[in-house]
């Protein structure tokens, strides 16, 4: 892609409509490309919306093509960063790795790409999309075609089929091999077998029990369950439950040096659940031989904070797409843990999540959470 391709050139309004209106004329084409059940667009060269079928309307929810034209795709849909600068879609940080992006800059230039794209919207909606980009030629005039395909249903079947068939495989697994092991142990091995079992069976009731809330999440029908708890406790349960946890290891995680008992409302199960989400990733990034610390404090604006802190730094590229429901630095068939951090944390419970990662300071999820109700 053209690193000097312009971000911040719009067309004006009058060009546009006349864009716009010269592909609606197309009339053969236009009754066909409604009867496509994919979302259809053609942008200009300054990547604005000028034509769409009605999937697209549909995707966009807008009545007709004017209330979307000009627009740019991530306009249009509402993606968050598409409002983070005066540049709109395209201009903001996220959008270097934006495959969208991308496939439409690379249709402009010439080219026929395929790429992938995690967007969340701003109601806190994620969407995985897949973006075949056409350019094409009208009077003279550079356009790009995009067809766009909603995954995420594959891509959510992916990542609950590599849990159910490889984390809860692994678990189970554990358990029959202990009971194997079982069969031709004595009497004096069976008090420290039997916690081995309790410890991996508890692991896949958990592994059962958080899919099960993070689709009713997804569904909006999670119900938190607000009560006054003690920010420390919740660290010292974390950190408990996270030596015994395979991803542990030789590695260390324990309890920061700052860590204030703060009593605050919030659903202790839920709370559990993301700082357990938080510990597990950090361990899962540290070297062999390294610490995770997990600590707490009141912060201004009556406000309590929870960080997870692990060696290391996350590559810049990993950074912008963190959140998304998707993506993992893990590999492929991954991407719920900082997905359901943030769902969880910011929609349930009413916290806000960041984080900060760089060589010098290494790598840190924040969460607060305010104290009141």
């Amino acid at each position: 892609m053209n690193a000097n391709f312009p971000i911040d050139i719009r067309s004006g309004r009058d060009r546009v409509l006349a864009q716009a209106r010269r592909i609606s004329e197309w009339k053969e084409m236009q009754g066909f490309l409604d009867a496509i059940p994919d979302i259809l667009l053609a942008v200009n060269s300054t990547r604005q919306i000028v034509f769409a079928n009605r999937a697209a309307l549909d995707f966009f929810r807008a009545g007709d093509g004017s209330e979307i034209w000009g627009k740019r795709p991530g306009e249009a849909a509402g993606c968050i960063h598409s409002a983070e600068t005066d540049g709109g879609c395209g201009d903001a940080e996220a959008c270097k790795v934006c495959g969208a992006f991308r496939a439409i800059v690379g249709g402009l230039q010439g080219g026929t790409p395929v790429e992938e794209c995690r967007m969340t919207l701003a109601a806190g909606t994620p969407l995985d999309l897949r973006v075949w980009a056409r350019p094409f030629d009208l009077g003279g005039e550079n356009f790009a075609f995009l067809s766009v395909q909603d995954i995420s249903n594959e891509k959510r079947r992916q990542i609950l089929e590599k849990i159910f068939f490889h984390d809860l495989l692994n678990t189970a697994g554990g358990l029959q091999t202990i009971g194997e092991i079982m069969e031709f142990s004595g009497p004096e091995e069976f008090g420290e077998m039997r916690g081995l079992v309790a410890t991996l069976a508890g692991q896949l009731v958990d592994e059962i029990r958080a899919q099960r809330e993070l689709l009713a999440a997804e569904r909006g029908e999670l119900q938190a369950e607000m009560r006054p708890i003690n920010s420390r406790d919740a660290v010292d349960r974390v950190v408990a439950a996270y030596r015994k946890h395979p991803s542990c290891g030789a590695k260390t995680i324990r309890v920061a040096d700052e860590c204030e008992p703060v009593s605050f409302l919030s659903d202790f199960t839920l709370l559990l659940r993301v700082l357990g989400n938080l510990a597990k990733n950090a361990l899962e990034a540290s070297e062999a031989s390294g610490e995770v610390t997990i600590g707490c404090r009141r912060i201004p604006g009556d406000k309590v904070e929870f960080f997870v802190r692990n060696e290391g730094a996350i590559p810049q590229t990993a950074q912008l797409q963190i959140f998304n429901r998707s993506f993992s630095t893990k590999g492929g068939g991954r991407g719920l843990g900082t997905y359901s951090v943030k769902l969880l944390a910011e929609r349930f419970l009413h916290g806000r999540v960041r984080f900060v990662s760089s060589p010098e300071v290494q790598t840190t999820f924040f969460v607060e959470f305010p104290v009141g109700p």
